[in-house]
């Protein structure tokens, strides 16, 4: 018994890109007081060299936190 081998074509299987969501910014006033020293937690102990522990947060939690680090110009 002949074995043969099914490909398809590479138009058939070529990944598509998703589409990103571009967001405004969030105003340095609208980040909560906790999730903003959060953030400046985190761009000390990087730059100490220091390992930092991120728990899990909620995806607007976390955007807070992101544009925190970008406001401190911790990571750009």
């Amino acid at each position: 018994m002949t074995v043969s081998i099914v490909s398809p074509s590479a138009a058939a299987v070529k990944p598509r890109r998703h589409p990103r969501f571009r967001r405004e910014d969030i105003p340095a006033p609208e980040i909560a007081p906790v999730l903003k020293a959060f953030g400046r937690h985190i761009a000390r102990s990087f730059h100490r060299g220091r390992g930092v522990h991120i728990p899990a947060m909620k995806n607007t939690a976390f955007g807070q936190v992101l544009r925190t680090l970008e406001l401190k110009r911790a990571f750009n």
